[in-house]
């Protein structure tokens, strides 16, 4: 396992998130109450795009079917059934914000 850079803590701003490739990885990091969290971009449910959901404090919202999340632990709220999976992420003294990354972390989707 490597600790990846992803992006610089500016590049992101609080409440926000956005999509980066770390070694060709998809990775969504978010940006909330001072913290960073990097998750897989897709939702566990039916694979929307999660950038497009909602961040409201600790928790990410996918609009889709309104499944929700607890960001700093991952575990699901309200409909969602399934937890998030999650990098580890580290910010350095400059500002730059890295994910400690060894293989991309994928859901087990049911077709």
């Amino acid at each position: 396992m490597s600790w990846k850079f992803v992006c610089n803590a500016a590049d992101v701003p609080e409440n926000g998130m956005k999509q980066f490739d770390v070694d060709n990885v998809p990775v969504l990091l978010v940006h909330t109450e001072g913290s960073f969290f990097a998750i897989p971009p897709l939702c566990p449910h039916m694979e929307e795009p999660l950038v497009t959901g909602i961040c409201d404090g600790p928790t990410l919202i996918c609009l889709k079917h309104l499944w929700q999340w607890d960001l700093p632990t991952g575990e699901p709220s309200g409909e969602a059934e399934v937890p998030l999976l999650k990098y580890e992420v580290r910010t350095e003294p400059d500002g730059s914000v890295h994910i400690l990354m060894d293989h991309e972390l994928r859901y087990d989707y049911q077709g």
